[in-house]
């Protein structure tokens, strides 16, 4: 049985890569962690990467601040673990905002309780995030849904020490205490997914 955070990423996905062009903002390399079991839905669409490090290969190079874009020029845009590491978001989301097309559709992931991973010399880690938040940044958006990333304990047990040898145990384990105790109902939360409309 697939946890509600995973249902919404292939159901949004999916809408994503039916749209003719594509960009996935952070993304670097093309498909990169998270996104890559998603790779053959894109086989027909226009997908392209935006990084401000050229070495990454990104197909576009530049500034989530000022991306070199036209305004309405792009159909849909993925921006996955990005905002935490930007010195503006709500200058980056109303520039993504920006290059899309009327109705043009967005897919944010950004973490809300979650260990600090700055990576050095690459990027810093500024940010966390909340439905407040979130909400407020995609303010302009038409339509605005989240999703959370697990409850309580999801989110803690990204804290455990040496917590990714231990995936196997900790992702089951949280999921039945999140469930017992229903924890997604409140706030708590590793992270958030957003899926937005111009």
């Amino acid at each position: 049985m697939k946890y509600t955070y995973e249902k919404f990423i292939d159901e949004k996905i999916a809408l994503i890569a039916k749209e003719p062009i594509v960009l996935d903002v952070g993304g670097g390399a093309r498909f990169t962690k998270w996104l890559a079991k998603y790779k053959n839905l894109f086989a027909d669409c226009d997908y392209r990467t935006m990084d401000y490090d050229h070495s990454t290969g990104a197909d576009v190079v530049g500034d989530i601040h000022k991306i070199p874009l036209a305004d309405n020029s792009i159909h849909a845009v993925i921006c996955s673990s990005v905002l935490e590491h930007v010195a503006n978001p709500a200058v980056a989301v109303q520039e993504i905002k920006r290059i899309l097309k009327p109705g043009g559709k967005l897919f944010i992931y950004v973490p809300s309780i979650y260990p600090y991973h700055a990576r050095a010399g690459h990027y810093p880690d500024y940010w966390r995030f909340f439905d407040d938040s979130l909400l407020l940044l995609c303010k302009d958006f038409s339509s605005v849904e989240l999703c959370k990333f697990g409850g309580y304990f999801k989110a803690m047990s990204f804290f455990v020490p040496m917590q990714h040898k231990i995936q196997w145990l900790l992702r089951p384990l949280a999921r039945a205490l999140d469930h017992v105790f229903r924890t997604e109902k409140k706030h708590t939360t590793a992270g958030y997914y957003v899926y937005a409309i111009k």
